[in-house]
């Protein structure tokens, strides 16, 4: 029924045959093998096989190359079936001399014999029509011997082949991560996004990458991809809360303003009822003087813990502007004197009284606010009554 369920059947049972759906309960199939695959790292008897409900997943499937023994296509028959398991185990115990040749250069290669390795793959590449496999292995002795063009080479060669091919698709991104190109990184990182089923760690890096490379329209797909995740976990909350805090915020600058305003409503929704980001947004909305928003984010806030505080200077930011002078004045003065200070509530209350003809009051609250936050009242202007 869910993928914790099936993943501690595998971890107790260590079952010879799994079939899983291509999309699970908490998780995909993609990651019930991989976690199966780690369980049992010396196991080369046991079938993994896929299902798959249409001709793109079936491509995903392909691509998955290794990491899934097989695949079967909705709908299905009896007999459908049985011929699959047959082929797929008949497959496993009887492999290709191709397949044989691979997992002979892997052995040398993990036992750090690259030259050897190199040479095994090379004659695998050799075996097949399709030798994406190969040419990712045989790239992985360039990678492991420090000859990262020549195995960005093979794996554009695997790719050539099968233009989603998972490995060579991960082997590439390794390579950009390790050499900062942070551009190239985040163009194959989204491509597997897009392609193959998401888990919180591949969607955490895409957001980080997305960020660094200023691909802030992108946010959108991933906040879509975010919003299917069955199990939200609280970092993977915190990057796609800052991933699209920092686009609402670049959208206003764009002066997209209804842009902005539709993504804060998302990481209201989203964020949990986080001050920290309920508190940026609704700063950053007042101080373009978006108020209807601002106050409704106010709503989101979960009142427990250590939210008093914020949830307080919040609600009179974003009321300030429909406030009386007066009121503005003594809830301003009472944040203030409760310890509940920030500089925009300041800001606020030293202009309030301004307008009130209180400037004697006004500068020695202004004189606190230039030692408590100097930066931001550096050019403080006084506001016109």
């Amino acid at each position: 029924a869910h993928y914790s369920e099936a993943k501690d059947i595998i971890e107790k049972e260590k079952p010879q045959l799994v079939l899983s759906d291509y999309a699970i309960n908490g998780g995909s199939g993609f990651d019930l093998f991989s976690d199966f695959r780690i369980s049992y790292p010396e196991d080369k008897s046991s079938t993994l096989i896929l299902i798959t409900s249409n001709i793109s997943q079936s491509a995903v499937a392909k691509a998955a190359e290794e990491d899934v023994d097989s695949f079967i296509i909705k709908p299905y028959t009896v007999k459908s079936l049985e011929k699959s398991l047959i082929n797929a185990v008949i497959n496993k115990l009887y492999p290709s001399e191709y397949v044989k040749t691979i997992d002979a250069g892997k052995e040398q290669m993990f036992a750090g014999d690259y030259t050897i390795a190199l040479s095994t793959f090379e004659s695998a590449i050799a075996l097949n029509k399709k030798p994406s496999l190969a040419y990712f292995y045989h790239g992985q002795c360039k990678y492991f011997l420090d000859l990262n063009d020549e195995a960005e080479d093979d794996y554009e060669k695997g790719l050539t082949i099968n233009n989603i091919h998972f490995k060579c698709q991960v082997g590439l991104f390794d390579i950009f991560k390790k050499e900062g190109k942070h551009k190239e990184a985040y163009e194959v990182v989204r491509n597997i996004a897009k392609y193959f089923p998401s888990n919180p760690d591949r969607l955490k890096e895409v957001i980080r990458l997305c960020i660094m490379t200023k691909n802030y329209k992108d946010m959108e797909m991933y906040y879509d991809i975010f919003v299917e995740l069955d199990e939200r976990t609280d970092d993977v909350i915190n990057f796609i809360c800052s991933g699209m805090y920092i686009y609402g915020k670049h959208s206003l600058i764009e002066g997209d303003t209804a842009k902005t305003k539709d993504i804060f409503d998302k990481v209201g929704i989203s964020c949990a009822g986080l001050s920290k980001f309920l508190k940026s947004m609704i700063i950053l909305l007042v101080e373009n003087d978006i108020y209807p928003e601002a106050q409704k984010l106010v709503g989101r806030f979960s009142m427990g813990g250590d939210n008093k505080a914020d949830y307080e200077i919040c609600s009179f930011l974003a009321s300030s502007k429909s406030m009386a002078n007066t009121e503005r004045i003594s809830t301003g003065l009472d944040l203030f004197n409760k310890g509940y200070k920030h500089p925009h509530a300041t800001k606020i209350l030293i202009n309030s009284l301004f307008q009130d003809g209180n400037e004697k009051k006004a500068k020695e609250y202004l004189e606190e606010a230039e030692h408590l936050w100097p930066d931001d009242f550096k050019s403080f202007q006084k506001a016109v009554a």
